[in-house]
């Protein structure tokens, strides 16, 4: 499978966020495989924010993600990237001086901000 080698690493902040403060969740997708991800790959991120989030942003590689290409229900709080929306380019390798393989992932980095 194309995805073999693919990694999530979640991560929150701040870790103390006072009522209708902003917290924002940064998903790192990584690509340890020789093939990229791409849309005809139709992956999805999905999760459930807890404490639910209030008039979310997102962004994909530093860029704002149009709404049409997620959902976000605030009443339960599942976020969910729409099919495709999503893609991580192959990992590179480079032989070394001693002979091993060095992999450098591909990324694609998610974040979500909003307010409790």
């Amino acid at each position: 499978e194309r995805l073999v080698g693919s990694e999530m690493c979640i991560e929150t902040g701040p870790t103390i966020v006072s009522e209708n403060g902003q917290i924002t969740y940064t998903f790192t997708v990584t690509n340890k495989g020789n093939t990229a991800v791409t849309q005809a790959d139709d992956i999805v991120l999905r999760d459930v924010f807890n404490p639910i989030l209030k008039n979310i942003g997102v962004t994909y590689n530093g860029t704002v993600l149009s709404n049409t290409l997620y959902t976000y229900n605030e009443a339960t709080g599942v976020f969910e990237t729409t099919a495709g929306a999503i893609e991580v380019p192959a990992a590179t390798f480079a032989t070394n001086t001693d002979g091993t393989v060095s992999v450098t992932p591909g990324t694609a980095v998610i974040t979500v901000t909003g307010n409790i």
